[in-house]
């Protein structure tokens, strides 16, 4: 799994633009074979900061996305940042559930 993560810093009056831009890109990738989620908010403590999150199943459909189209609408928006955005891609190798927390704490959930 690979997670996507982008934070786009835009004024304030651009900010309602750029999320209902990224809402449009967000309905188009949660329509792709391989993408098991996507998230669009804004942060709490910072005016005019959008985050945008894809999550990918894999590494080549992650490849796939960067050489569609879909990320050069997001490099668009990427250049509407006031500050440079924060792009990272998180390979995460691992993943667990409540379990992990059960067998740590010797207890299970009611």
């Amino acid at each position: 799994m690979i997670e996507f993560h982008l934070v786009l810093r835009v004024a304030p009056n651009k900010a309602r633009t750029v999320v209902d831009a990224l809402q449009v890109l967000a309905k188009s990738a949660r329509a792709t074979p391989g993408c098991m989620a996507v998230e669009v908010y804004k942060a709490v403590d910072e005016r005019g900061c959008i985050c945008y999150d894809e999550i990918w199943e894999t590494e080549s459909v992650l490849r796939s996305m960067i050489a569609s189209k879909h990320f050069s609408q997001l490099a668009a928006l990427m250049e509407l940042s006031s500050k440079p955005p924060d792009c990272q891609f998180r390979f995460i190798a691992k993943t667990q559930g409540l379990e992990f927390a059960e067998q740590i704490k010797g207890f299970a959930p009611h």
